[in-house]
């Protein structure tokens, strides 16, 4: 299962590409936006960049603030709660109780816990797998309520998720300069640092990070659409919020981008509720963008799927989710994506199966990240924190993410699973439970194989519940 709790028991083969798409370049955006967790020496600016930079760091740290900052982890969040989402809807499907499925979906997150504890204290003090497995758990047990509630969750932790951005905006005014455990001089001080820092998270993490709990639950809400899988049936639905949401987040970016480019210091922008205001709009906005970088991703996705299948001559009367779509949609679909511009190219065919494969292991991908920036940057080990700015430490973060996608392609050839999902999957076991025990007397088994089953029986197979119950290609 990847980091995004809906991996579940489908086949690698039959996940949807649109979802695995946006976590493996979300993963991107959180290495590039957590760089910042591991420089040191220089005093902050808004978004945690550093005040004394280079002309070639500050143009990296603008882009990053325009595209990058409060857009990546949203992504991932809302990504999260569609995975959650999921995982609800085929207990539905199966006829599990809530009770059943919220104590299935405790132990996922506690053994998510305990990786990104594990994570937390022994790489990385920015880790965000805590507090996604505990605010997680609760979207779990508010899924399980009257449909309703979603849409005021998400909501009602809105300003919750505004003091993070009100945070962003001023925390150049007081004068810090990195992370405590980044400039720490050994390991064993960093561990420390990290090992108070990570009890203090948990003790605190759901009042600190419940605005996480505003992009799960538009993640779940898309679930019940299944927006991100039936991308045919979607796709009207899909378009605008991918053009509006990508221009609304891109706009809303500019104000703090603008403070980070003109005025780093404060010298003449100083006025706290000026700047706070400015960081809720970027916070704002980069929800909305998120869900518009989704939606354009799922698109992508379905085209690059299509145009693979009729290149192949395999291309099936199927949308993302496995559904029966009929050949004339199917052909349809192929005939508005030569309309919007035609066929993929071949890279950029190639780039989307390889972001894929490495958003099928985000999990593993999140804490590998973290792992070849601890031989990099603190002080007991390359020292590169103190020595780069954030251009150089973007290269490496890239040059990481590309790696790793070549090492999730060859997983995915392999039919493999990254090594973090294997271990979730085995110590909270399948997503998918068991089905209810029948009765598998001789008699029963018998009746099964007769070919003189009742015609009501016969017919079941067919009803729509039946039909709408089929495994398909979900992320």
């Amino acid at each position: 299962m990847s980091l995004v709790a809906g991996g579940g028991s489908v086949p690698l083969s039959d996940r949807a590409g649109g979802p695995d798409l946006a976590r493996g370049l979300a993963l991107l955006g959180i290495a590039l936006a957590n760089t910042v967790g591991w420089l040191h020496g220089s005093t902050w600016t808004v978004l945690l960049k550093q005040q004394d930079a280079t002309v070639l760091d500050r143009v990296v740290d603008v882009l990053l603030a325009l595209t990058i900052d409060n857009r990546g982890f949203p992504l991932f969040a809302m990504l999260f709660g569609y995975g959650i989402g999921i995982l609800h809807r085929r207990s539905r499907e199966r006829g599990e109780s809530a009770g059943r499925f919220i104590l299935r979906m405790l132990r996922r997150h506690v053994v998510l816990l305990a990786i990104g504890l594990a994570h937390a204290i022994l790489l990385f003090s920015g880790d965000i797998i805590v507090a996604y497995a505990m605010v997680g758990m609760l979207c779990a047990v508010l899924v399980t309520r009257h449909r309703a509630v979603m849409p005021v969750v998400a909501i009602a932790a809105l300003p919750a998720l505004g003091v993070w951005g009100w945070a962003d905006g001023t925390i150049g005014l007081f004068g810090g300069d990195g992370y405590a455990s980044a400039a720490a001089p050994d390991y064993v001080t960093a561990l420390r640092l990290r090992t108070e820092q990570a009890g203090a998270d948990v003790a605190t993490v759901l009042i600190d990070d419940i605005g996480l709990l505003s992009p799960m639950a538009i993640g779940v809400i898309a679930a019940r659409l299944r927006m991100l899988e039936e991308v045919v049936a979607n796709r009207d639905l899909l378009v605008p919020i991918a053009r509006w949401g990508l221009g609304i987040g891109l706009l809303g970016a500019v104000p703090l981008a603008a403070v980070l480019a003109l005025d780093p210091a404060h010298r003449v922008l100083d006025a706290v509720l000026l700047l706070g205001s400015i960081g809720v709009v970027h916070q704002y906005t980069g929800l909305i963008g998120a869900l518009g970088f989704a939606a354009a991703l799922a698109l992508l996705a379905e085209r690059v799927r299509r145009q693979t299948q009729s290149a192949d001559g395999t291309v099936a009367p199927h949308d993302a989710s496995g559904h029966a779509a009929g050949h004339a949609s199917g052909g349809a679909a192929l005939r508005r994506d030569a309309a919007d511009g035609g066929s993929a190219p071949r890279v950029v065919v190639a780039a989307v199966r390889g972001i894929e494969a490495l958003g099928a292991v985000s999990l593993s991908a999140y804490v590998g990240q973290s792992l070849v920036a601890h031989a990099l940057f603190p002080p007991y080990t390359l020292d590169l924190g103190a020595r780069l700015g954030s251009a150089g430490a973007a290269a490496l973060m890239v040059a990481t993410w590309l790696v790793m996608i070549l090492l999730a392609q060859a997983l995915r050839r392999r039919g493999r699973r990254g090594p973090l999902e294997v271990v979730l999957r085995r110590l909270a076991g399948s997503s998918t439970s068991r089905s209810p025990r029948t009765d598998r007397s001789p008699r029963t088994l018998r009746s099964l194989g007769s070919p003189r089953s009742s015609p009501s029986a016969r017919s079941s197979r067919f009803s729509p519940s039946a039909r709408s119950s089929r495994p398909g290609a979900r992320p």
